[in-house]
């Protein structure tokens, strides 16, 4: 809590306002803000000083694993989340890559479960990361990256969050 209190402070005292287009809101806001926390005595780190619809960021949270592509999947699970974005956002409705109505195309779980590679295929970072750390390789490379410059055009949002998810510890490296 103390670490996501300390970033409000840090964003109204140093942060800037800038229009966003998407939204038509203003916001302020900081460059490189980083919330680390240590989840291994099975805490969770839920935002206690306002109202937080836990269900619904779990819910979202779970289609990410899953490769969720499609607004109504999210409803399946809780969420109304992805609703406006897929079905009521000009730019995307006017996508050639949109697939119809709920489609959000390569969105963050896609990336996660169907990273793209040059020779056509597809690699699941996700099922890479749980399958190493399961036979115990400890690897710096396990990264799981959910924003893909070169997919960017192919999906319903404009950059909203970056999101990459990084893993790895080490006793002592000679």
């Amino acid at each position: 809590m103390k670490q996501y209190l300390d970033l409000c402070h840090r964003i109204v005292e140093e942060g800037h306002w800038i229009e966003n287009e998407r939204t038509g809101k203003r916001c302020l806001t900081v460059i490189n803000a980083d919330l680390t926390y240590d989840v291994a005595n099975n805490a969770f780190p839920l935002v206690t000083t306002r109202k937080s619809f836990w269900k619904a960021a779990v819910a979202e949270l779970l289609g990410y694993i899953r490769g969720y592509d499609n607004a109504a999947q999210f409803r399946e699970l809780g969420t109304k989340t992805w609703d406006a974005n897929a079905n009521l956002n000009q730019a995307w409705l006017d996508n050639p890559h949109r697939k119809g109505e709920d489609d959000m195309g390569r969105v963050y779980g896609v990336q996660g479960r169907q990273w793209a590679k040059p020779d056509g295929g597809h690699i699941d970072q996700l099922r890479k990361i749980v399958d190493d750390l399961s036979r115990g390789v400890d690897d710096r490379g396990e990264i799981l990256n959910f924003y893909n410059p070169g997919e960017f055009h192919m999906a319903v949002y404009v950059l909203v969050c970056t999101v990459i998810i990084s893993h790895y510890w080490a006793i002592l490296c000679i």
